[in-house]
């Protein structure tokens, strides 16, 4: 009985530390995006967030951690929303709408913030990045393979490996726009570029 009497209050501390960690998500990103990345400091998100600095290291790692645990929600949005508005599609617009909808959801982020994605692929998510099970590039994948039993795409490649080389160009064009200061259609490029690599396994 003592248990069952304790798990509301386990459920409830649980769900207030994740709402605390949404909050704090939130004020740095409102910040960085105003301030930059740079001008932030710790110090900053703690005061605007109402917490200490020792609950903000509960939650997170680092400023970066930020940014890498901001990002990671667009798993979330391409797995319930994305890729089943596009699940159906046996068309290679299904591709290219996945793509502008992952390039949309980058400006949406920022130059700024893009920036400090790829730093943190290089020194602190580099395995969750790099993953194929998470959301984005599962649906992706899944969309491939739909297209390849349909007879749009050639099969005698994997989709998980056409899915990878998307991915690549992909992150080569926002790396190129983070480079350019945001200063092109970000999505024109990345669909120009995809397209024609798609025309290579067209049936």
């Amino acid at each position: 009985m003592a248990e069952q009497n304790n798990a509301p209050a386990k459920t409830s501390r649980k769900q207030q530390a994740e709402q605390t960690k949404q909050k704090l998500l939130n004020v740095a990103m409102g910040l960085i995006q105003e301030q930059g990345f740079d001008n932030v400091k710790i110090e900053d998100i703690c005061r605007a967030a109402g917490v200490s600095t020792g609950a903000f290291y509960h939650h997170l790692k680092s400023k970066a951690g930020i940014v890498i645990e901001s990002y990671s929600q667009c798993d979330a949005y391409f797995t319930e929303t994305v890729y089943p508005s596009l699940a159906e599609d046996c068309t290679e617009n299904a591709v290219l709408q996945y793509i502008a909808c992952q390039m949309q959801y980058a400006m949406d982020f920022g130059v700024d913030s893009i920036l400090q994605i790829y730093k943190a692929q290089l020194t602190e998510g580099t395995d969750f990045f790099l993953s194929p099970e998470r959301g984005l590039p599962l649906g992706l994948t899944r969309i491939l393979a739909h297209l390849q039993q349909n007879g749009v795409i050639r099969s005698e490649k994997p989709a998980e490996d056409i899915c990878r080389e998307i991915l690549v160009i992909s992150r080569g064009v926002l790396y190129n726009w983070c480079q350019c200061k945001g200063n092109y259609d970000l999505k024109a490029f990345a669909l120009e570029l995809v397209s024609n690599y798609l025309k290579s396994y067209t049936a």
